[in-house]
C-alpha cells in the first residue's frame, strides 16, 4: 500500500494531475560497493561503483484490469548514478537515457503477454537468467559477448506466450534503428528482431533464442543465436550456454558499437548455497572467427551474502586474459587506464544491494 501511494504521488507530481489505477507500484535498486580494477596500464584505479550485482534504477509499474481475464500493463524504469557520478551512459548510468532502462505499455491475459516500447532483447534476457553473476557485473559473462550484441530494443513489439506445460515461445521485432548500434538503418522498417523458445520446469531450464540486428539493406550486423541449460541440483545449480554471432560480413563497417566481428563463445558457471549466500562461479570464453589471436577467457568468483529478502553484501571478482589482439576488459565503472592488446583486466568489488 505504501508503495502504491507513493507511486501515485510520484506520478501526480510528474503530471499535475489525478491519477488512478487498479495497481501501480514504486520500485527501485540501490546498488553500491569499493572497486579496485587494473587493465594492464600505467596505473590501477580504486573507486566506489555502482551495479556489482545489478545496475542501480527506480522504476514504476501497474496493470488495470479490463475484465474477462485481460489486463492492461506498463512499466518505466530509469538508471541512477547510485555513486553520485560520473555521468555515464547518457547521464544516468545505465539505459542510455530517463526512463530509458524500461519504456513500455501492452496488454496481457490468457493470450500471453504483448508489450509495445523500449525492452530488453532476448539475448540480453537469457544471459542475465542463466549467469550467476547477472551477465553486466564485474564477473558478468557480458564482459566478453555483450560488446556488440544489443541489450534493449526501442520502437518494438514483443509479444510472449503464455506456458504450455513449461514450454513458452516469444518473438520480437524492432522498427528502424530499434537496437541503437547505427543510424544507417532509421530508413529500414525492420531494424532487428528476436525468437525465443524455452522450457522451464522444476530445476530444469532451457532456452534458444536468436537476434538479429540489420544495416540498411537488409543484412545481418549482428545474428547472435545461443542455446542455454541449467539444473538445479538441491546442493548446487549447474548452469551452461554456447552462442555464435555471424554478421553476414567478416568485418563490417564501424557503428556506434564499433567493428562487429563473427565471435563463438560459451560460459560454464555454478552456484553453491552456503548458509543465507551462495558461492558463485563461472569461467566464459569467446572466439574471434574474423581476426586471428583476438579472443579472450574470463574467469569469475563471488559469494554474496543476504541479509534480509531486499538487502545483500557480496564480494566479486573477475580476471580476463585476452589474446594477443584482443583488448577486453571486466567491469561496471572500470575507468582504469588501458594497456596494450594482450593485456590482462583484473577487478575486484566489494558491495551492498538494496532493493525496495
Amino acid at each position: 500500500m505504501k508503495k502504491t501511494l507513493m507511486a501515485a504521488a510520484l506520478v501526480g507530481l510528474f503530471s499535475g494531475t489525478a491519477f488512478a489505477a487498479d495497481s501501480v507500484t514504486l520500485y527501485g535498486t540501490m546498488d553500491l560497493g569499493i572497486a579496485h580494477y587494473d587493465n594492464g596500464g600505467s596505473s590501477a584505479v580504486t573507486n566506489m561503483s555502482q551495479g556489482g550485482v545489478s545496475n542501480s534504477r527506480i522504476g514504476l509499474k501497474g496493470k488495470e484490469d479490463l475484465g474477462g481475464g485481460l489486463n492492461a500493463i506498463f512499466q518505466l524504469e530509469t538508471g541512477i548514478c547510485a555513486q553520485g557520478g560520473p555521468l555515464t551512459s547518457g547521464g544516468f548510468c545505465s539505459g542510455g537515457g530517463f526512463f530509458q532502462r524500461q519504456a513500455w505499455v501492452g496488454l496481457q491475459g490468457d493470450f500471453g503477454t504483448l508489450r509495445l516500447g523500449r525492452y530488453y532483447t532476448y539475448s540480453d534476457l537469457d544471459l542475465y537468467d542463466f549467469d550467476p553473476f547477472t551477465d553486466n557485473t564485474v564477473a558478468g559473462v557480458g564482459n566478453l559477448p555483450e560488446k556488440w550484441i544489443p541489450v534493449r530494443f526501442s520502437q518494438s513489439i514483443t509479444y510472449d506466450s503464455p506456458s504450455f506445460g513449461g514450454f513458452d515461445l516469444g518473438a520480437q521485432m524492432a522498427f528502424g534503428d530499434g537496437s541503437g548500434l547505427t543510424t544507417n538503418t532509421a530508413s529500414k522498417t525492420i531494424g532487428g528482431y528476436g525468437l525465443r523458445a524455452r522450457y522451464l520446469s522444476g530445476p530444469v531450464r532451457v532456452s534458444l533464442e536468436t537476434t538479429r540486428v540489420n544495416d540498411i539493406n537488409g543484412n545481418a550486423t549482428v545474428k547472435d543465436v545461443r542455446l542455454s541449460g541449467a539444473y538445479n541440483f538441491g546442493i548446487l545449480s549447474l548452469s551452461g550456454l554456447y552462442g555464435q554471432n555471424s554478421p553476414d560480413n567478416a568485418v563490417l563497417t564501424p557503428t556506434a558499437s564499433g567493428k562487429i566481428f563473427k565471435t563463438k563463445y560459451y560460459m560454464v558457471a555454478l552456484s553453491v548455497p552456503v548458509g543465507p549466500g551462495n558461492i558463485l562461479a563461472s569461467y566464459t570464453q569467446i572466439k574471434n572467427d574474423t581476426v586471428a589471436n583476438a579472443g579472450a577467457k574470463q574467469f569469475g568468483i563471488g559469494y554474496w551474502y543476504n541479509l534480509s529478502k531486499r538487502t545483500m553484501v557480496y564480494a566479486n571478482y573477475a580476471r580476463i586474459q585476452n589474446d594477443a589482439n584482443a583488448l577486453y576488459t571486466v567491469g561496471v565503472g572500470n575507468d582504469a587506464p588501458l594497456g596494450k592488446n594482450g593485456s590482462t583486466s583484473s577487478g575486484v568489488m566489494f558491495g551492498i544491494k538494496h532493493t525496495f
